[in-house]
């Protein structure tokens, strides 16, 4: 098993970069969750309720879906449009495992939470990413080249 993968199983999410996300409370307008989202370049907004406890997440798929032709829910509560109790992640829980519930559920970000509900940060493809590429520099940025991997059809203008 190589290096990378053996990595993969063993590191748990915490020690990755998990601050880069949005957060609002459960009181906030749809209007003001997307500016906020725009604002930090973020496809996920995590929702929390009291004692910082998730209660659901806003997604830019969720904003394609149920706000932009619904114009009267812009000014709405974050929570009539959210999606409610999402997947999460404890923070001890593997990069692998990460991924593994990324691919099934098709998710880009996935909250992580403590045992009480509490957020602790959001885990996204990047995060993993990074987390590679910083320690496995050589084998990462060193791999050869796939010949086989090329376009059949040609694409763009």
């Amino acid at each position: 098993m190589s290096d990378i993968v053996q990595q993969l199983l063993a590191e748990p999410i915490d020690r990755l970069n998990l601050t880069d996300f949005c957060m609002v409370t459960t009181d906030t307008t749809v209007r003001e969750t997307i500016e906020r989202m725009q604002v930090m370049h973020q496809n996920i907004a995590l929702i929390i309720g009291k004692g910082s406890h998730l209660v659901g997440v806003l997604t830019d798929r969720d904003v394609m879906q149920r706000v932009m032709n619904a114009p009267e829910n812009w000014d709405q509560p974050v929570t009539a449009v959210m999606t409610p109790e999402p997947k999460t992640l404890h923070p001890q829980a593997t990069a692998a495992e990460a991924l593994r519930l990324m691919e099934s559920g098709d998710y880009r970000n996935v909250p992580v939470v403590n045992d009480n509900g509490v957020v602790r940060g959001c885990v996204t493809y990047y995060a993993i990413l990074k987390f590679l590429s910083d320690h496995f520099s050589q084998t990462v940025y060193n791999l050869p080249s796939d010949p086989t991997n090329f376009a059949e059809n040609r694409e763009g203008g």
